[in-house]
């Protein structure tokens, strides 16, 4: 093991008190040295008498896991699907102490805290099992009072057993090897606790923003068994207010149920996204028997704000909001388990708000602590989820039903008070018994009235339903996954229904992974050997040099595919949100890079969070027009729109449009109606026309919005041109759709062919526009590609517009054309339009390529040159670009190939 594992010693607790002594709840904080040991054939358990009352032979440190410490197998495998986990350990784990516990804690209850462990902890006290609990999204708090003797000494010996401990699906986010590990270990806080036998159990707080008022419920715990009376004092402090109010507290029961309300005042701020407000309350439980006196102090964080059900969007104290969000998926590369410090969620949360987002889901886990107290101060909308995925909800098995009825209830009591967490769901596109998805439902609705519930995402909807995650509804489509070469459509049919729906896991085109980040794991308990072995098949296929562009090109793709994709969700009036499958690439199931960050939230440097913003911000500036690509005889129309959930409406409000050229010139510009531009919707602004300057030249140019000189967004569209003949032959250059006698023979002579078949007479793959779904090893439907790299400083593109990625101009052509396997070709032949392959196989496609066939030089083209081309007017530019390239002086391909290849994808 590595140095960071003591020398072998069993430690005696000093005893500390806490700050709140005076409330007389104490604490000792139990990390640091343990004494530890595996138990992989799990032998140890049953049969723990006094024979086994020996010291374990290692040491470990907690909080940790067991991955900090090179602990298990040590894995000599490179999974292609996910990132491989450098030591696995499943199993039973034991870590030990000898300790005494205090005198002073004669007469009081006595707990053992963990605040999040991986799956089972059990607790034993000399030789004797005394506790254990399964929660997964929640502290494990044993009680040991009726176990150990105040002023002796025990030996404390904890089993961590992280194996799967129901019939649960593998890939939930909680505990799968396929997000963070499957970790064991303690996390976070570990401590025992005494407090006196009265004391605060359970504290909720329930917030009327009309009334300004908050209801607190508590449940008081009273082992005297006799009768006791006294007061529950509370303190509510935040910024600049303070106020105390006491209530009397008396019952005779083990569970004292109180109820008490508390007038905040009219200065009471209420907590949004804009204004995170929170307010701290403090219960100082005094109360007595006829022999003595108990005191017992709890505190919680809380908000004032409100959550109900609007007609299609989800209200904050009766305010339509719209959740700009991704997908949770506990990804933590860096530790292999989700953070429990606060720094760690808030630099997530900042990131997250940076790029104009305000939601995250948590996918099929719970979040730790840390997260909820991020998120309520940054202004966050938090959807929280159990552990449960796909079949959880089959086969009526009730031991992991009543798993997960434990774990509905102990979220809602651990985390009820959060103002972030506005959301729950039961779990990600479950599948099964429905009537058991409805009564988890029921029961969180009928036990807490603070948020809103919903029985699972994607899938058959229940009665307590309040809002639905989907990407279809019985009326249409309900989420979006790529663009359009067009802005006017939207999913307002599809998001129409009675409840509020968000789109579910949006986006989802994946890129070509950057190989780079392999050196990012160095220090890490995983690594991506995946990407070890993507790249080992590039290089084994000659592109090893391409491996950045293929990055940067899919990359760049993915950026506009998301504008356009989160434009269409925010132009729907009728969607309540949406949620990207992942603003950080997600390392699991197939490894999807599909974000603009990286799994360690880092920008992948594709945008900037200032650039994402304008597109994705409480306030957007929408254009609706009917295409991006036009002739230079015809007008540009544009409807404008505004997007605007921010904090008030835009009253008089400068809206201001111009377009550019290339090099920014000011073609023509004017002003659209800034009044009436209200709030918590999406309003028009106005129509504009521009009539196209005639050019014999392509031309790219911008159409932007502006409002009020801070908020703005841009669209580019290409202009072209008329051409009334293409693929006109001469002499010297043959244009022909099949490679015959004649295109062999004009070759031998020396001339130039230009071969544009038929996609249906080519061998190949069916071109497309977008970049694969999620990920090529999960998904396995054609045609598997990631995209183009386009070798834009060829001189065939000199008239033709393009960058080295696709672009909306390259929709037409990618539309009508077929991919061309070039696995046989020499390595230093490279297409001019080359298609990027999926990562798992890196063979070399393209749609066009030059070569010296025999004595002549040859261009192929594998486009579509005969349907609909009068109203086509990219496919028209880029055949005279190919044109004045191959009949200038400039055509002279420098690699050969044979004859053969090219027979041999052409269908005769």
């Amino acid at each position: 093991m590595r140095n960071k594992i003591l020398q072998s010693t069993i430690a005696t607790l000093a005893f500390m008190t806490s700050i709140h002594a005076s409330a007389q709840t104490q604490e000792v904080d139990l990390s640091g040295t343990w004494g530890f040991q595996t138990d992989f054939m799990d032998f140890r358990r049953g049969s723990l008498d006094v024979r086994y009352m020996h010291r374990l032979q290692e040491t470990i440190t907690l909080p940790g896991i067991t991955d900090d410490y090179q602990i298990g197998y040590k894995s000599p495998y490179r999974h292609l699907d996910r990132l491989t986990r450098k030591y696995e350990y499943m199993g039973p784990a034991w870590y030990q102490r000898e300790m005494t516990i205090p005198a002073e804690w004669n007469g009081k209850r006595i707990f053992m805290y963990f605040e999040r462990t991986h799956w089972l902890s059990s607790i034993y006290v000399d030789t004797k099992e005394v506790s254990k609990i399964d929660y997964i999204s929640v502290p494990h708090n044993h009680e040991l009072t009726d176990f150990v003797k105040p002023g002796t000494k025990h030996l404390i010996t904890i089993c961590i057993d992280n194996r799967y401990q129901y019939d649960t699906h593998k890939w939930n986010h909680a505990h799968t090897e396929f997000s963070q590990i499957n970790w064991n270990g303690i996390l976070g806080e570990m401590k025992l606790v005494a407090v006196d036998p009265v004391y605060v159990e359970d504290m909720q707080l329930y917030p009327d923003v009309v009334r300004k008022t908050v209801k607190i419920k508590m449940k008081i715990k009273n082992h005297t068994q006799k009768e006791i009376t006294g007061k529950a004092i509370f303190s509510i402090s935040g910024e600049q207010y303070k106020l105390s109010k006491e209530l009397p507290v008396s019952g005779s029961d083990e569970v004292i149920d109180f109820e008490g309300e508390i007038q905040l005042g009219k200065d009471a701020k209420l907590w949004d996204e804009f204004h995170p407000n929170l307010y701290t309350a403090v219960c100082s439980l005094q109360t007595n028997d006829d022999k003595a006196c108990y005191q017992h102090e709890k505190s919680t964080t809380f908000g004032m704000r409100e959550v109900t059900q609007g007609k299609n969007h989800i209200l904050i104290n009766n305010t339509p909001i719209h959740l700009r969000g991704t997908v949770g998926n506990a990804v933590f590369p860096k530790t292999g388990y989700a953070p429990v410090d606060d720094a760690s969620w808030e630099r997530i949360f900042t990131i997250l708000k940076n790029h104009g987002m305000n939601h995250v889901r948590f996918h099929s886990w719970c979040p730790t602590k840390a997260a909820f107290r991020m998120a309520d101060k940054l202004g966050v909308y938090l959807e929280v989820e159990m552990p449960m995925w796909g079949k959880d909800g089959e086969n009526n098995n009730e031991s992991r039903f009543n798993f997960f009825r434990r774990e509905l209830k102990g979220i809602l009591k651990e985390y009820g008070n959060h103002p972030s967490f506005i959301l729950y769901c039961n779990g990600n596109e479950i599948s099964g018994d429905f009537d058991f998805v409805e009564e988890l439902t029921r029961t969180g609705r009928e036990s807490d009235n603070r948020r809103l519930f919903s029985g699972s995402t994607a899938r058959k909807r229940v009665q307590s339903d309040q809002f639905y995650v989907t990407h279809q509804t019985p009326k249409g489509g309900a989420t979006v996954y790529d663009g359009k070469p067009f802005t006017d459509w939207d999913i307002k049919k599809g998001t129409d229904i009675d409840v509020p729906v968000i789109s579910h896991e949006t986006g989802q085109r994946c890129a070509y992974p950057n190989f780079k980040e392999i050196a990012l794991y160095k220090d890490c308990p995983v690594e991506a050997r995946n990407f070890e072995i993507f790249q080992e098949s590039l290089a084994q296929n000659g592109m090893l040099d391409l491996a950045d562009d293929f990055s940067k090109a899919s990359g760049a793709q993915t950026v506009f595919e998301y504008k356009d994709v989160i434009e269409a969700q925010l132009r729907t009036s009728t969607s309540a949100g949406f949620q990207l499958l992942s603003i950080n690439d997600l390392p699991e199931q197939g490894y999807s890079p599909v974000g603009i960050l990286d799994p360690f939230w880092n920008s992948k440097g594709l945008i900037t969070p200032e650039d994402f913003k304008k597109f994705c911000a409480p306030t957007v500036a929408l254009l609706r027009f009917k295409k991006r690509v036009y002739y230079h005889d015809e007008t540009f129309t544009g409807n404008a729109e505004v997007y605007n959930y921010s904090t008030a409406s835009l009253k008089n409000a400068t809206v201001k449009w111009q377009i550019t050229d290339a090099e920014g010139k000011v073609l023509k510009s004017g002003n659209l109606k800034g009044s009436g531009i209200g709030n918590h919707g999406v309003f028009p602004v106005g129509t504009f026309s521009y009539a196209l300057p005639k050019n014999d030249k392509a031309q790219k140019l911008t159409v932007k919005l502006t409002i009020n000189k801070n908020i703005e967004n841009n669209w580019d569209i290409w202009v072209y041109p008329r051409h009334k003949e293409w693929m006109i032959s001469t002499d010297e250059v043959l244009y022909t759709k099949i490679y015959d006698e004649k295109a062999k023979n004009h070759l031998k002579a020396g001339k130039k062919v230009v071969l544009i078949p038929q996609p249906n007479k080519v061998k190949g793959r069916r071109s497309a526009f977008h970049n694969h779904f999620w990920n090529p090893i999960m998904f396995k439907w054609a045609p598997m590609t990631l995209g183009c790299l386009i070798h834009a400083g060829h001189p065939v593109f000199k008239e033709f517009i393009t960058e080295k990625h696709l672009d909306w101009q390259w929709w037409d052509i990618l539309t009508n054309a077929k991919v061309i396997k070039m696995v046989d070709t020499p390595n230093e032949f490279r297409p001019f339009i080359q298609t990027i392959d999926s990562y798992d196989s890196n063979h070399k496609l393209g749609i066009g390529f030059e070569a010296k066939v025999n004595s002549g030089k040859l261009l192929v083209l594998a486009m579509d040159t005969q349907k609909n081309m009068e109203n086509r007017p990219a496919s028209q530019q880029l055949l005279q670009s190919i044109d004045s390239y191959v009949k200038s002086e400039h055509f002279d391909p420098k690699v050969e190939i044979n004859e053969s290849f090219i027979e041999s994808f052409m269908i005769k």
